[in-house]
């Protein structure tokens, strides 16, 4: 007899186990999703382009930001380094149709250093262009910082 409640026993265990094991399946399944979905990157639209032409072209600071670093944060990488930069300006001048080149990478010395991306619209009048500073935070992620002529 006590044998048979040994095996009742083990074979509760065994059974309490398996439900652990789901329910902790179960709770890295959803946690993974929310991770997943909180990760999505915001895909760069043609609207995207045309506030970025528009902030260009009224030296609208706050609008250039916004989509910058819309973009900064599209990158496979948002590290400071000048294949990412080169990276970032390759993005602008394919999806949005505008001559962006890369002037200087960390050439601006200042604290911390800066790089600077000329952009150019054709305008009206001629090729509206002006240049944004693009530098990095205190983990070493790119970030916009100025739009100037």
């Amino acid at each position: 007899m006590n044998n048979f409640a040994g095996n009742v026993f083990s074979l509760s265990i065994v059974s309490q186990n398996k439900t652990m094991t789901k329910a902790h399946f179960l709770l890295i399944a959803i946690t993974g999703f929310f991770l997943l979905a909180a990760c999505k990157k915001e895909k760069i639209v043609t609207a995207d382009c045309q506030q970025l032409q528009n902030g260009i072209t009224t030296d609208n600071i706050e609008e250039v930001k916004t989509i910058i670093n819309k973009f900064i944060s599209n990158l496979s990488s948002q590290t400071y380094t000048e294949q990412n930069l080169n990276n970032l300006v390759n993005a602008i001048g394919q999806q949005c149709s505008a001559t962006a080149t890369l002037l200087c990478f960390d050439c601006i010395q200042t604290l911390p250093s800066q790089t600077e991306i000329r952009i150019s619209y054709p305008g009206t009048g001629g090729p509206v262009e002006k240049t944004i500073d693009i530098t990095y935070n205190t983990s070493n992620k790119m970030i916009f910082n100025n739009l100037h002529d």
